[in-house]
Parts: C-alpha cells; structure tokens; sequence
C-alpha cells in the first residue's frame, strides 16, 4: 500500500494499492495512474507522501474528569477523639456506594448495624491487598458521609455542572470523629 494525507484537509488518509504509479504533477501534487495507464482521481494538490502525524486527542473535560473521579476512590484521614486515622484511599464505585447506602440507611432507621452489631467493617483500596477498617457507628457515618460528598459533587459536575463548579473536589479529606 502506499499512503498519502492531506494536511489541507483535517489530513484526511488516501491509500493506493501498491500497483498504482504516482508521478509528480508539475502543476503540483501528485498524477495517480493505475497499472493499465488509467489517470485515478482527481485527488488535492496539498497531498503528501506518507502517513498522518498523530494527534494528540484533547484534554478531557471538566464533566469526564469528574466522571473518572467519581469512581477512583478518596482518600481520608481522621484526627478526631475517636478516629485517629492516616490517610486511607477508600473505594467510591458505584457498587461501594450502593453498600454504604444500605448501611447508613439502616443505621438511620435502626440505629444499629446490621444483626445489632455496635461495630463494622469497611475495606480501604490499599493496593496490592485492601485492608478491612472496624468503625463504630459515628465514625463509619462520618467515613460514608465523606465519601457522599465528595461522589455527589463529581456526580454533579458529570451530569452537566448545575451549579457552575470549575475544579473538581478534593480527593483527599480530612475528617473529625
């Protein structure tokens, strides 16, 4: 095959079968004839030998980023009187969230965790190996409450920026418990 672009026109790929003969145009560009003599085209005088250079593809924008930002996760840290934690990357997928969801919602109705228990558990995004956290009831609120606010605002910024945000949120917090 051989390839030729047009830089004057979005350089837009042609590509010629390896039979096809190309002569240089004296009146500038290129004379493409196929292997029985046939003048192919026409084609743009500004094309040029060769592949397109690559583009680089544009930055994402506010509402993607937010989007990306949304699911990969917050890091908190604690200095509360009850909580006394380093800076921990905790998951923020939707699968995450719908787990939290279930816990607070019925903490708020229940006022315990699930089976009454007075503490539970919840796993960080450390990598290689996720390490479990045991929370009491404030301080898992306190924890799931950082991970809503943070979620909801990219989520806003992502679904169309209603309230006119021009940075993305902190991905990193901290907490007092």
């Amino acid at each position: 095959m051989q390839y030729y672009y047009d830089p004057a026109n979005g350089n837009k790929q042609y590509a010629f079968n390896s039979d096809v003969v190309v002569t240089i145009n004296p009146a500038g560009g290129f004379i493409f004839k196929s292997a029985s003599g046939v003048v192919l085209g026409p084609y743009p005088s500004t094309l040029v030998a060769g592949t397109a250079p690559a583009v680089a593809p544009p930055p994402p924008t506010l509402a993607q980023q937010a989007a990306a930002a949304s699911i990969a996760g917050l890091t908190i840290a604690s200095t509360g009187p009850t909580l006394t934690m380093a800076a921990t990357k905790f998951p923020t997928d939707t699968a995450t969230q719908g787990i939290l969801n279930t816990i607070v919602n019925g903490l708020n109705t229940n006022g315990t965790f699930p089976g009454g228990a007075t503490t539970f558990p919840m796993v960080d995004a450390a990598s290689p190996t996720p390490l479990w956290h045991t929370f009491t009831i404030a301080q898992y609120k306190a924890v799931a409450t950082a991970i809503f606010n943070y979620v909801s605002a990219n989520d806003l910024i992502a679904a169309g920026n209603p309230l006119g945000a021009t940075v993305l949120p902190a991905s990193s917090v901290t907490i007092s418990v």
